[in-house]
């Protein structure tokens, strides 16, 4: 299978990484000396257009919301028929793929519950890939089954998870470094350590349900706490 690859930052870097093994890859990003870091480490070709990355059979994007529309449209200039583009961009919708691109364009989504530094480090995530157009979800499911474990749905929902999780795991680090300091410890590294190792340790083994027993004491005094008639 011959799959490009547009943007190699965070999540194209890891994309590119895991596909790697299972097909020929064309990469493409502005920034060059990026591009030949990761296509030299990946055995992966380096594409010299954005026309050249889309020859395969699917070209990801990997890129910033605001890059896969202005993408798109360079795509729509592209007189080739069909390309098919897998948008991987939390915060843009289904139908604004559909209704941007051009008919030979043929859009659809595969989105991560999960973050870009989790998957780099081994996480296997949750990807959910858009129900709709049916004909390409075989083809999504099959490239993003080497990533994670694939889901059929809807993928925009991603949106509303991924910020409940990100607004949640951020509200619970500013509580603890206030927590901390409102206790006499105001120096910096304590606060560090105490949200990213004893807390960010502690929701992986709530996760992976897998508590020591002072933490699963604490879990069981925190649901009290929720929900006080249970």
């Amino acid at each position: 299978m011959r799959i490009g690859i547009i943007g190699i930052g965070r999540m194209g870097r890891v994309l590119a990484v895991k596909l790697a093994e299972v097909a020929e890859l064309t990469l493409y990003d502005v920034n060059t000396d990026r591009l030949a870091k990761v296509a030299a480490a990946t055995g992966a070709k380096v594409g010299a257009s954005l026309e050249e990355a889309a020859l395969g059979d699917a070209v990801i994007l990997a890129l910033p919301d605001r890059e896969v529309i202005d993408c798109l449209k360079d795509f729509n200039q592209i007189r080739r028929s069909p390309i098919t583009v897998i948008n991987v961009a939390t915060n843009v919708a289904q139908s604004v793929l559909e209704h941007t691109a051009a008919p030979h364009v043929h859009c659809i989504s595969a989105k991560f519950i999960s973050q870009a530094g989790e998957m780099a480090a081994g996480a296997r995530p949750v990807i959910i890939v858009h129900d709709t157009p049916e004909e390409l979800v075989p083809l999504a499911t099959e490239i993003f089954s080497h990533v994670g474990d694939v889901l059929t749905g809807n993928s925009d929902v991603v949106t509303t998870i991924n910020t409940v999780a990100a607004e949640k795991a951020i509200e619970a680090a500013v509580l603890i470094e206030e927590s901390l300091r409102m206790k006499g410890f105001s120096n910096p590294a304590i606060a560090k350590s105490a949200v990213g190792q004893v807390a960010a340790g502690i929701v992986k083994a709530y996760a992976t349900d897998n508590l020591g027993p002072f933490a699963r004491e604490i879990v069981y005094s925190v649901k009290k706490k929720l929900h006080p008639g249970r």
